[in-house]
């Protein structure tokens, strides 16, 4: 039965552990007492996940950061299941209960995605001691369709990436990063409260992972990669890269700004100084010093760093490159 009143709708649920998969300083939150339907669901009116066997579910590890994404049937909070496919500012809260939590991730897409300036989706974090901050989600901007179709279909790319899609079917899960003020610091992270304020058939919430962080070090926003082809040198046995670093926010870049290559295979050595990571996923990925400290990186500039590796097995050199801010500590 559709609803046809304004009426808040609160799903809380009073015990979420972090799971098992939690390393270091980041914790995936087991969100699986909270989600409402699984991909599969239809709504009088639609609100279908298409394709639903391709999407991705139990721990995942993307852009460094570990995620537990609920596990078949259930594995997402559809807003517009909340709402009972009609009007209505629905909730959801996940609890969290830990101290010295620095950001926060999401796993969020929408179904009937809405252009911004105005946003029908909003974070809320809450302190212990009375620290609260509200991030709105504008739609084309750091929320958008799940779907490649006909809804907004950008997002910019710093604070939200992409993470996950499945090709040419078209679906899409992305990561939003949110950066909790100081006053965090010295509180516990009590709760997020995801906040919809959509409709049937306009912007509604699929919400499928949170992870919270205690790194130090933070996901750099504003900072576009590229790399150079990996060349070859005889003479040295040397395999050397270009990495380019590009700074397309609104403000300078200040360092340090550590680089991590993720997932570089055991049989390449990175022959750069380097550092194993000790809080970013997966744990031991080296980094190199990208931007010292003291050091800014101004708008619509760029920093190259030089990379060189040993492969005596001859494996591919593969990796996925990461930056983050080190205000306060290393990854």
């Amino acid at each position: 039965m559709k609803s046809n009143s304004g009426f808040a709708v609160s799903l809380i649920a009073i015990a979420i552990a972090f799971t098992a998969s939690a390393r270091a300083g980041e914790f995936p939150i087991d969100i699986s007492a909270l989600v409402n339907e699984p991909w599969t669901f239809s709504g009088p009116n639609g609100c279908t996940i298409l394709n639903p066997t391709t999407w991705p579910t139990g721990p995942q590890n993307y852009g460094g950061v570990p995620f537990a994404i609920p596990t078949e049937p259930n594995n997402y909070w559809a807003g517009c299941a909340a709402a009972n496919f009609g009007p209505g500012t629905v909730r959801v809260t996940i609890p969290v209960n830990l101290s010295g939590v620095t950001s926060v991730f999401s796993l969020l897409n929408t179904v009937w995605s809405q252009p911004g300036p105005q946003a029908y989706l909003f974070m809320t974090f809450n302190g212990s001691n009375g620290a609260t901050f509200t991030q709105p989600l504008v739609g084309g901007v750091n929320v958008r369709d799940q779907n490649n179709d006909g809804g907004q279909n950008t997002i910019n790319n710093t604070s939200t990436i992409n993470i996950w899609n499945n090709g040419a079917l078209g679906q899409r899960l992305d990561r939003q990063e949110y950066v909790l003020p100081a006053a965090f610091a010295t509180q516990t992270l009590t709760s997020v409260t995801l906040t919809d304020t959509g409709d049937e058939y306009f912007s509604r919430a699929v919400f499928a992972g949170l992870t919270v962080s205690t790194c130090r070090a933070i996901v750099t926003e504003f900072l576009t990669i590229s790399s150079s082809p990996i060349i070859y040198h005889q003479e040295t046995k040397l395999y050397t890269q270009d990495v380019t670093l590009s700074n397309d926010g609104t403000t300078a870049v200040i360092g340090p700004v550590y680089l991590i290559l993720e997932d570089l295979p055991a049989e390449v050595n990175l022959v750069n100084k380097s550092t194993p990571t000790a809080c970013y996923a997966p744990i031991g990925s080296p980094y190199v010093i990208a931007l010292p400290k003291g050091s800014s990186l101004a708008l619509d500039t760029s920093a190259i760093v030089h990379l060189a590796f040993t492969d005596p097995s001859g494996a591919a050199i593969l990796y996925t490159p990461l930056t983050v801010n080190g205000h306060g500590g290393t990854p």
